[in-house]
């Protein structure tokens, strides 16, 4: 019998169970999908207590720490994209605080991880439902140990609930489809994709993706035609219903545009650095992913043309289009035209499920066992392989900044934050205890929620406070998308307390997007009158 009989073929339609792969029971799968799961916190948790957040990561926190007002006054008027994420960390925080714990770094990445965990439970979810169970374990490995999966799960930001909704999302539409008990599932996906979008709005591209994938299954000859036939009316009332819930955002962001101006044009540059993300910077684990994922989609073609195409392929194009889609949209959207400032290999850990359940697709249709076994052992050799062992430094490391603050300090000194990233790495850290509560009292600032991050700071201001304390440390940490006049800001100031004060300690600290430096100054002698 042909692998590719029983390739991705719902249970409905599966032959009788003759494949090892697929005995065991529920129990089986229960432990598999929990061992993935503890797998996949581990390597999420593996030294993350402590690591610093990065400037990304303070917007979230520190909009989460605002009262309601100002919280919905900055999500109204300058960053509704990843809404349902911000309130889903507000009311985190707030739990927290209640019950006396910290917010610490590990307390406020714990949502992103525990989604992430979920994210790779449905991973093998889909995998197993809709291909059996190497299919399911196969593509939950390279999903948990995948480069960029790996670091937005380890971040304050919203990409590991997204991504986990999408899943749930085309768990819910394959299910809807191809199930005689459909209308719940078609409550979930509703649900889901809704939440989804309002988790980061670029899962809008996944919508689109999935209605190019039901357009598919209404047109070619599979399996699921006549389901996805009879579906037809629920597909559009399910989209409807999404697309008025979207309204608010949508008309938000016609009338203010795009956040992400900081983006450039697309060209083969972006995708050459997708790619290489993707596959963890590694050559060898990029060509057998990038290898299998075409595989997978060059059995998928071959089955539509075959004869027994009506058993084979319906849900590896739902997978196809939730792969190519949303990366050829993003990628038109930002061509140097139009440029709505979408492409990013960020923005792809969305993508990343579709890849990894290709690949795994690639791995079963091996006709031999022994095939099998090779390519599902290399494809996760190569994975771990190209996991990062975090060794490298934070993004940014305002930890380690801010404790050298805190090592030096002394009554009466005062704290500049140079970058307005600077300014929110003060704020928390001093809120968690790591430097003294006097740092921040009467310092000038960058950042007044919930105005804009870009409002310069007022040079006056700055040589007042200066002028009123005998020391005073300067905390500079730009990052690459900074604007010229925000960098310009930055290096002026440096420059006035070089000419000005007398420089008496330093510290580059070493960060993966640019070193942070603190330097302390003498203000005025000690003992001399202000």
């Amino acid at each position: 019998m042909r692998i590719e009989r029983f390739l991705l073929a719902p249970a409905a339609v599966r032959p009788a169970r003759t494949d090892r792969a697929t005995l065991g029971g529920p129990a089986i799968d229960r432990v598999l999908m929990l061992g993935l799961a503890a797998t996949a916190l581990a390597l999420d948790l593996f030294r993350l207590p402590g690591t610093s957040l990065w400037a990304d990561e303070l917007v979230s926190v520190e909009l989460a720490s605002q009262s309601w007002p100002v919280f919905w006054q900055f999500m109204s008027q300058h960053e509704p994209h990843m809404a349902l994420y911000y309130l889903l960390l507000h009311v985190w925080l707030i739990v927290m605080g209640a019950i006396g714990i910290t917010a610490d770094e590990l307390v406020v990445r714990a949502p992103s991880v525990f989604f992430a965990v979920l994210a790779v439970a449905m991973v093998f979810v889909i995998g197993r439902r809709f291909g059996g169970r190497i299919v399911g374990v196969v593509a939950a490995a390279l999903y948990l140990l995948n480069f960029i999966q790996l670091t937005k799960a380890r971040e304050a930001r919203s990409y590991s609930l997204e991504t986990f909704l999408v899943c749930v999302g085309w768990y819910a539409l394959l299910m809807a489809i191809g199930e005689s008990d459909r209308r719940r599932w078609w409550i979930v996906y509703l649900v889901a994709m809704t939440l989804g979008i309002y988790a980061h709005l670029l899962a809008a591209l996944i919508l689109a993706a999935q209605i190019v994938a039901f357009a598919g299954l209404l047109i070619l000859p599979t399996e699921w035609r006549d389901r996805a036939r009879r579906s037809i009316r629920s597909m559009v009332m399910s989209v409807g219903f999404i697309c008025v819930a979207l309204l608010p955002m949508v008309v938000w962001f016609v009338a203010h545009g795009s956040t992400n101006a900081w983006l450039p044009p697309a060209g083969a540059a972006a995708v050459l650095r997708a790619v290489w993300n993707v596959a963890g910077h590694d050559v060898v684990y990029a060509l057998l992913l990038g290898g299998a994922a075409i595989a997978a989609m060059a059995v998928t073609a071959r089955g539509i043309r075959g004869p027994r195409s009506s058993q084979t392929i319906a849900p590896a194009i739902a997978l196809t289009c939730w792969l190519c889609v949303p990366i050829a949209i993003s990628y038109a959207l930002t061509q140097p035209y139009l440029n709505l400032h979408l492409f990013s290999w960020t923005y792809l850990v969305m993508v990343v499920p579709a890849l990894c359940l290709l690949a795994a697709v690639a791995v079963v249709a091996l006709r031999s066992p022994r095939g099998r076994l090779a390519a599902a052992v290399a494809l996760i050799v190569a994975a771990s392989i190209a996991t990062p062992l975090y060794s490298f430094p934070p993004t940014q490391d305002f930890r380690t900044a801010m404790q050298w603050v805190a090592d030096r300090w002394e009554s009466g000194d005062g704290l500049v934050s140079t970058s307005w990233s600077a300014t929110l790495a003060t704020g928390y850290y001093t809120r968690i205890g790591v430097l003294p509560s006097a740092v921040s009292d009467g310092s000038p600032t960058g950042w007044d929620w919930p105005a804009p991050r870009e409002r310069p700071l007022d040079e006056s201001a700055v040589a007042g406070y200066a002028a009123a304390r005998s020391r005073v440390f300067l905390l500079s940490g730009l990052l690459a998308g900074d604007t010229a006049s925000t960098k310009e800001e930055v290096t002026t100031l440096e420059g006035t307390f070089d000419r000005l004060y007398h420089l008496v300690d330093q510290i580059a600290v070493e960060s993966k997007d640019g070193s942070l430096t603190v330097r302390l100054y003498e203000t005025r002698r000690r003992g001399e009158s202000p």
